[in-house]
């Protein structure tokens, strides 16, 4: 479960470092002298422009901020403050504990603290979230003010990530096995759909996309082959999530495979394509159109890099089912 971050930055030093650093991102040969070799490759992958939104937090005067920053995770959601409201949102990669960078980019405070503590972030999006609303949100008085860094729990960052969609569909944090085994024994669709049910959904939903994507921003459809940005492929089930088996569901190198929000996921869902032998092909008895059957006409025949020993049976079932 992601966890929301509060994070003041509308006067002094965090007004500034928001501006030098979030509204104006580092570059990443500006930075790579301080990092290791892994750190510079995993920053690569996630920022292929090389512009990195970055922020940090110092020790704090008892060291207090060092444990809240442990607790960051990757699909962690920073919120930013000031003036009566939280004016942007962001999403955390990555994390570095490095002072000499934090020296670099932000000197240090009155204290002689520096901002050490680093924390990656992409997303970055403009928000107009009154106070008012946010504290109704999360269960807070009327009158509360964010006031300082700190960490929401997990019942408080759902509600906030739900009541303002801020959720990402491309970083997510690292789930084990174990937790996207429990989520898909546990949930059932045939409930109403709950707080603790949507945890679930995302549990499943980020286990398969980390599998899928990792930390990638772009990726290839299954169907179609084309390449878009994640956020526009889907974790899609090759057999109905809901016709599978507990076992088949655990099955994840094998049951999902990435098909794009242009029309391959819907028109697979629906059974007007499917995959046999390894290629793409159309089912000629559905309802077509003709700006649909051009659609449909561009990808049949195309290779389907997922078919293969493991992934055959859920075809062969996809096929049968809507063939």
């Amino acid at each position: 479960m992601n966890s929301i971050i509060l994070q003041p930055a509308a006067n002094g030093d965090a007004k500034q470092h928001y501006i030098d650093t979030i509204v104006n991102p580092v570059e990443l040969s500006r930075i790579a002298r301080y990092l290791t070799t892994e750190h510079v490759d995993k920053l690569k992958e996630l920022y292929p422009s090389q512009q990195i939104p970055t922020w940090g937090v110092t020790p704090g005067t008892t060291n207090g901020n060092i444990q809240k920053w442990n607790k960051i995770k990757t699909g962690d959601i920073t919120l930013f403050s000031g003036n009566g409201g939280i004016f942007s949102s962001a999403i955390s990669t990555y994390k570095v504990h490095n002072k000499e960078l934090a020296l670099d980019l932000w000197g240090t405070d009155p204290k002689g603290q520096t901002w050490e503590y680093v924390y990656f972030l992409d997303e970055i999006k403009q928000q107009k979230i009154k106070y008012l609303d946010f504290n109704r949100a999360v269960g807070y008085k009327d009158n509360f003010i964010i006031q300082g860094f700190s960490i929401l729990d997990q019942e408080k960052s759902f509600r906030v990530s739900e009541a303002f969609d801020l959720q990402s569909d491309t970083h997510f944090p690292e789930i084990s096995f174990e937790e996207y085994k429990r989520a898909v024994k546990e949930f059932d669709p045939n409930r109403p759909l709950d707080a603790k049910g949507k945890v679930m959904i995302r549990t499943e939903q980020g286990f398969l996309r980390k599998v899928l994507f990792g930390g990638k921003k772009v990726g290839n459809c299954g169907i179609c082959g084309n390449e878009y940005p994640v956020t526009f492929l889907v974790a899609a089930h090759i057999k109905k999530r809901s016709k599978c088996t507990n076992d088949e569901k655990l099955d994840f190198e094998n049951i999902v495979m990435p098909m794009c929000k242009f029309g391959c996921d819907d028109l697979f869902e629906k059974g007007y394509l499917t995959v046999k032998d390894g290629r793409v092909f159309s089912n000629t008895n559905k309802l077509r159109t003709t700006n649909l059957s051009i659609y449909i006409d561009s990808v049949v025949n195309k290779e389907c890099t997922y078919w293969n020993d493991g992934t055959k049976s859920y075809f062969d079932w996809h096929k049968q089912f809507h063939f």
